[in-house]
């Protein structure tokens, strides 16, 4: 999974694929200044800032 959060959730990947979602989001170092999410990898987010 090489998008964004943002795109994977309008994909609905959350609900199809919640493991791999998770992964994505478990333990979060950064969080999205556009929108708010958290994620364990920064690469992950749209505009990512450490927690």
């Amino acid at each position: 999974m090489s998008d964004k959060l943002c795109s994977l959730v309008k994909k609905n990947v959350h609900e199809e694929d919640p493991k791999a979602y998770k992964k994505l989001i478990s333990e979060p170092k950064y969080w999205c200044k556009k929108c708010g999410r958290a994620a364990a990898k920064s690469s992950s987010l749209c505009k990512s800032k450490k927690l």
